[in-house]
């Protein structure tokens, strides 16, 4: 996982006063500038084409000492032919810039993009346990297969004519030792399914998004878990950490950042699949 990201740049401004106290940094704009390259494969393995990502959080501190955030991430896609030329893929993995806003209310609450996010946008599950909708109604059976099985995934027969896929509707995050990232929600398979369903190319695009950032996600949270020297935390944690400001809410609007990422594509492949 950590050997598919190819850390091309990372610029910090402000110098030493980058992590210093908010009294010592009131209203002193800090900038962090992060770049990243690499390669994108489907689930079954297949190169799906490459991702030259730039994120720039930018933090300013208010004359109370509060701390606010601006993250921008810029996403540049270049598919390989095969897949640019399907809708689906063209759409999903379409260039884009997305803005986020981070800031704490009067409640010292965490507001994002004018939104209060609390423990309970994070399904939490303990490690090793299993949704409460019960085990995933599908399994892996064939050499054609990969991803995240237990959250989001399809697999085809020999010759690649029939699918199946199967995902739950959200997906549940915990670091105890190492990192735990599992299904929540409600579950949805479908099987026998071919490329000329309507939903097929929306699921199948939808999942090999999962697995892109299933895999950023553990990379971030692993990241999230040595600059904050813990051995357990949840969202809630990462949540926590935004408002302190420093070098760890950076790293923890990063994690967030790609956890929403993650949730909104599970959420698309339910949502494909359940209308198959």
């Amino acid at each position: 996982m950590l050997s598919s990201l190819l850390v091309s740049a990372l610029i910090i401004s402000g110098g030493a006063s980058a992590y210093a106290s908010p009294e010592k940094s009131a209203n002193v704009p800090i900038k962090q500038t992060t770049s990243i390259s690499k390669d994108l494969y489907t689930v079954d393995g297949e190169f799906l084409g490459s991702l030259n990502k730039t994120t720039t959080i930018e933090q300013v501190v208010d004359k109370n000492g509060e701390p606010s955030y601006i993250s921008t991430e810029i996403k540049d896609y270049e598919l390989a032919e095969e897949y640019a030329a399907i809708p689906a893929y063209a759409e999903k993995f379409a260039d884009s810039t997305e803005v986020t806003t981070f800031s704490v209310n009067e409640e010292n609450e965490l507001v994002v993009n004018g939104e209060v996010i609390t423990e309970n946008d994070f399904p939490t599950l303990s490690i090793g346990s299993s949704n409460a909708s019960g085990t995933p109604s599908f399994s892996i059976n064939s050499s054609d297969a990969g991803g995240a099985p237990t959250i989001s995934h399809y697999y085809s027969n020999s010759d690649r004519t029939r699918y199946t896929f199967g995902t739950y509707s959200g997906v549940s995050f915990k670091f105890d030792g190492g990192v735990y990232v599992g299904p929540t929600g409600s579950n949805a398979s479908r099987t026998s399914i071919t490329k000329s369903n309507n939903y097929f190319y929306e699921a199948k695009a939808a999942m090999d998004s999962v697995e892109t950032n299933y895999r950023d996600t553990y990379v971030k949270a692993a990241a999230f878990a040595f600059e904050a020297a813990v051995t357990f935390f949840s969202l809630s944690t990462v949540i926590a950490a935004i408002p302190l400001g420093g070098a760890l809410a950076f790293i923890a609007i990063d994690l967030y950042n790609t956890f929403s990422d993650l949730q909104d594509d599970v959420g698309e492949a339910y949502y494909a699949v359940s209308h198959m």
